[in-house]
């Protein structure tokens, strides 16, 4: 099942405990709902209700998130949670890379000139020259930019 949100709208100065966000939810290329939260710690709304069950469904397949030294099962909203923050962090980063060359060194995320240094040039990673969704991965997969 291919799960996606399309035409988000996010508001980081309403969002509270949780983010602020609209979208529709598309479910294997067809349009199926919407999504909202209005950022104050509750759930996602999701609408319909049939889809929100086919969410958590689906979500249920899924392994345990760790979280806090907790196993938590997924259900619908943490995969919708999850999409969101992969569409924030894919905007971050098409503007770090817009404006500086991005790369991974030593396990860490770092951008700005590469420098000649102690470290080979083979040792880092440069993330302006990988195609997005890759670029996107590695980016999510070391962490905040060092």
């Amino acid at each position: 099942m291919k799960i996606e949100l399309k035409r988000i709208t996010h508001n980081s100065r309403l969002s509270d405990e949780t983010p602020a966000y609209a979208a529709d939810v598309w479910v294997d290329g067809i349009k199926r709902g919407t999504t909202q939260n209005d950022g104050h710690g509750g759930q996602d709304l999701i609408s319909p209700h049939d889809l929100e069950r086919q969410l958590n469904e689906y979500a249920a397949t899924l392994p345990p998130i760790e979280s806090y030294g907790m196993v938590l099962t997924q259900n619908a909203d943490m995969l919708l949670q999850g999409l969101l923050d992969r569409h924030l962090e894919g905007k971050r980063l098409k503007r770090l890379m817009s404006q500086k060359v991005v790369f991974v060194r030593d396990g860490k995320v770092w951008c700005g000139p590469i420098r000649p240094g102690p470290a080979s040039p083979s040792a880092f990673v440069v993330l302006n020259d990988k195609p997005f969704d890759e670029a996107l991965d590695l980016f999510l997969a070391h962490g905040q930019v060092g």
